[in-house]
């Protein structure tokens, strides 16, 4: 009695696949994000994943460390490592400039600051044009200050008081000057004809004479 592993033991012709006209396309469904299909002459078959995906997917977080004084971006990753972006990496890229509480409408240009508004918002300051201007006024002052020192100085250096002058004696005001000379020349009119005018008590300019001018000598 024959075996019916004796009738499987020997290989059939195969027909060449060159001479067969069939194909096989597999790709992605474009009707659907979680789908492929399978392409054959006798027909196409389309498979959802989506249980697959599901079943497959984890979950990743992302928060800062350490909880009370926070330095670093932590990032858990899918096989249990985590990472750690240090708040110093991450300024790097970051933009002052593009921060929420910064003003976007002007742009900062050379010698600018940031100074905070009543709008909630940072607004550019040009402080290095303001220490400029500054620093111009406070040499302006200190000029006008120095002018008035010298005035003060010269007006200082001329006055002296008398030695035995009364504590109660006052500086006296005047507009008329009243010259010390006793070799001065009057004429039959009343004018002076030779006057040293470098004694006396001075009330106007040497150079201006007036009626009410006196003469002693």
């Amino acid at each position: 009695m024959a075996n019916i592993d004796s009738f499987n033991s020997k290989e059939c012709d195969k027909i060449d696949a060159k001479c067969i006209n069939a194909y096989v396309d597999f790709g992605l469904d474009s009707d659907n994000p979680t789908g492929v299909y399978l392409d054959t002459p006798w027909g196409e078959i389309k498979l959802d994943l989506e249980s697959i995906v599901k079943a497959g997917e984890t979950v990743t977080t992302m928060y800062l460390a350490p909880e009370d004084d926070p330095n670093c971006l932590v990032f858990d990753r899918e096989d249990g490592q985590s990472d750690c972006i240090t708040g110093d990496e991450l300024s790097r890229i970051i933009s002052l400039t593009k921060l929420k509480d910064v003003d976007q409408n002007t742009t900062p240009t050379p010698g600018d600051v940031y100074i905070y508004g009543t709008d909630g918002k940072f607004h550019t300051f040009n402080l290095s044009q303001y220490i400029a201007d500054t620093g111009l006024t406070i040499n302006n002052m200190n000029a006008a200050i120095q002018n008035l020192q010298n005035k003060i100085n010269e007006i200082y250096n001329r006055w002296s008081l008398p030695y035995g002058v009364p504590d109660d004696a006052k500086i006296l005001l005047g507009n008329i000057n009243l010259y010390s000379d006793t070799n001065a020349v009057i004429n039959s009119s009343g004018v002076a004809t030779t006057l040293d005018k470098s004694h006396g008590i001075y009330g106007h300019a040497l150079n201006e004479d007036r009626a009410q001018d006196e003469v002693f000598g």
